[in-house]
């Protein structure tokens, strides 16, 4: 299986620059006119993805990797969804390979396709 790229020093939600700019997103003034009304706590969220996505960082499965390894995964349109049985299974099928995950939930089988796709790109094979 091959390992995803873990970002080395991913911005914190208590690292300055991520306070300051949640700060600033409360009460962002926008293009349009308008004035950004996000909640505290989730303008720290944000602002921790924004820095983060802009150091080639993205928060995915419970670690932060590189945004090329969350690039590299198939779209959620190119997938063909077939719930088997009474929802006993789910297979899905990504249209542009014709790679195949079935397993037991619908995480589980997005998971296993993601990491299917990547591993075909990786080796050359899509």
């Amino acid at each position: 299986m091959t390992e995803r790229a873990r970002v080395p020093d991913p911005f914190s939600l208590d690292d300055e620059n991520t306070v300051e700019l949640g700060r600033f997103l409360r009460a962002a003034p926008l293009s349009n006119g308008a004035v950004a009304e996000i909640p505290g706590g989730q303008s720290e969220l944000l602002a921790q993805a924004v820095l983060n996505w802009l150091h080639n960082a993205v928060y995915e499965g419970g670690e932060w990797i590189t945004r090329a390894d969350l690039e590299s995964t198939p779209e959620f349109g190119d997938v063909e969804v077939t719930i088997l049985g009474d929802e006993e299974a789910v297979k899905l099928r990504h249209r542009r390979t014709g790679i195949v995950a079935l397993e037991l939930t619908k995480p589980e089988a997005w998971a296993s396709l993601k990491r299917k796709v990547r591993e075909a790109r990786e080796a050359g094979q899509e």
